[in-house]
């Protein structure tokens, strides 16, 4: 059984910018760990060499949408672009939202079976690791 997850990433002014509909491993210690890795870096505007070396970097929000996408897909299937309107309405259990912040972006999670306000990915994973000890 699948357990899906869409994925809306939103710029600094609240514009949308994708949906990913992610169909496998949706939950916060799967699809929400892999997110915070692959959105982990420095977003800039506009690239010089040798500036960020050793750090990964995004020429600007679209770039790391992008580079999540690249990140995620790892062949045909399980990974696919959807609408705007179709975020939470293709039968997910997880919802997700990538949005630009000041320091590089936040990731946020709801479960449709919770409350429906957005938490970060990571008080969610110390919660649940709280609950399993």
């Amino acid at each position: 059984m699948a357990t899906r997850a869409s994925i809306k990433f939103k710029d600094s002014d609240g514009n949308f910018i994708a949906n990913v509909y992610h169909h496998y491993d949706g939950y916060p210690s799967g699809l929400g760990v892999k997110l915070l890795e692959l959105t982990k870096g420095v977003i800039v505007n506009g690239l010089s060499p040798g500036e960020y070396l050793g750090k990964r970097v995004f020429n600007g929000f679209g770039c790391l949408a992008a580079s999540v996408i690249e990140g995620l897909k790892d062949g045909p299937g399980g990974v696919y672009l959807y609408s705007e309107g179709e975020y939470g309405g293709v039968g997910e259990e997880y919802l997700y939202e990538v949005v630009e912040s000041e320091n590089g972006c936040q990731v946020l999670v709801t479960s449709i079976h919770g409350n429906d306000s957005f938490e970060p990915v990571e008080d969610v994973l110390e919660a649940e690791e709280r609950n399993n000890q």
